[in-house]
């Protein structure tokens, strides 16, 4: 399956309209879809389809891969995040040909005459080979997890532990599997997507791991987002009404967000809630006897919004670990204080938070190359300067 050079150009073409109005067209395609197919709902957060971020992410994609469409390599960095997650959300090869249906009919509605068969025929022969780039990179993933399909899908978890660790309040929850098989590894950074059924539909939502696997049980932390509008439905319904010894839909680990091993110095930034990604990778140095390569800076409302601190003050010291909380605020020279030349950096936490972040170390100097960061919506819907939104979003 392969392109002309007549149709990539014909694609090509096409790169200023998606950088335009890209959102307009994926939020059509998704209208149209879901219409037809409303059973594809269940594989996407419905809170991402409601405030765009979904819409935005998939708009981004298609205008990426459009304006690589030469050289589609450079996008496998972003590739593999999304395989993830389509992966932990059971996306299956037999989507992919609904999607592009929907797709190409969006395409065709919203340039209406403008829409020639050379554009059509083009979009449809480069939806093919993106498509495969994905499901190739996907069987790898279902590959990774053995040959009990069962395992390749939703599991039934246990939940053994569920406590409140901060105020939110944040609860962690600690599951287990109790139907004989097994608990797949993950590495530190990684997540499990949880599954609930509220009002006849399926929910699904991402669950950073927060400590390293102990080959029996996943812990993750969840925060009640009553504040949030709209309000987070997975994370309120599970701290609501699930309890110690009811059951939870639940996908294995997956994630790229990782470690740097030969790193010589970790420098942790988290905001809030984004704790609960750095948790695990923090607490996997302290198990390597490497946590004096780690420096931690936490920001948060107030002391007793910060989850893990006693466990952190137990394994930094006090020039290792920097709480700002009741009014302070991260500023450049903070990071200043910290970064060498070896640092790696990985930040958690809001979008606003992350940009701030972001351009400290982009006025510091800092490579790009050495800062990691892992976000809580569509990846592909926090970049600056690709197809147009209000949002303020970051540089690929």
């Amino acid at each position: 399956m392969s392109l002309t050079n007549e149709q990539k150009k014909t694609v090509k073409s096409t790169v200023p309209i998606l950088k335009e109005s890209g959102k307009e067209i994926t939020s059509m395609f998704y209208k149209q879809m879901f219409i037809a197919h409303p059973e594809l709902l269940d594989l996407f957060n419905r809170t991402n389809q409601k405030i765009g971020t979904q819409p935005l992410a998939l708009a981004n994609t298609i205008y990426f891969a459009a304006e690589n469409i030469d050289h589609l390599d450079v996008l496998t960095p972003q590739v593999k995040i999304i395989a993830h997650k389509h992966r932990a959300v059971t996306v299956l090869p037999e989507h992919y040909p609904i999607v592009g249906k929907y797709l190409l009919s969006a395409i065709k509605d919203f340039l209406g005459e403008k829409a020639t068969p050379k554009i059509l025929d083009a979009w449809e022969a480069a939806y093919g080979v993106i498509a495969k780039v994905f499901i190739d990179a996907e069987k790898e993933l279902y590959d990774e997890l053995g040959p009990d399909e069962h395992d390749k899908g939703f599991v039934p978890l246990t939940i053994i532990k569920k406590e409140e660790i901060a105020c939110g309040p944040i609860v962690a929850l600690t599951l287990e599997r109790r139907d004989g098989g097994k608990m797949h590894n993950y590495q530190p950074g990684q997540y499990i997507t949880l599954r609930i059924k509220k009002d006849g539909w399926f929910h699904n939502r991402h669950y950073s791991l927060i400590e390293p696997f102990d080959g029996k049980t996943y812990c993750v932390a969840i925060k009640d987002e009553v504040d949030h509008e709209p309000k987070g439905l997975v994370s309120n319904e599970i701290i609501d009404n699930y309890h110690v010894g009811d059951t939870i839909l639940t996908s294995f680990p997956a994630g790229t967000f990782a470690l740097i091993d030969d790193a010589k110095h970790h420098l942790f930034i988290a905001g809030g809630i984004g704790i609960a990604v750095l948790s695990s990778m923090i607490l996997e140095l302290h198990k390597r006897n490497k946590s004096n390569f780690a420096t931690l800076i936490h920001c948060v409302a107030t002391r007793e919004h910060a989850a893990f601190v006693d466990q952190f003050r137990s394994i930094l010291s006090e020039n290792q670990y920097k709480l700002l909380c009741q009014g302070e605020t991260l500023v450049k020279e903070d990071l200043q204080k910290v970064l060498t030349a070896d640092s790696h950096i990985y930040i958690c936490g809001s979008i606003p938070f992350m940009n701030t972040v972001e351009d400290y170390l982009a006025e510091c100097g800092h490579p790009s190359s050495q800062i990691h960061i892992e976000v809580f919506q569509p990846t592909l819907s926090v970049i600056r300067d690709a197809v147009k939104d209000e949002a303020k979003t970051k540089s690929l």
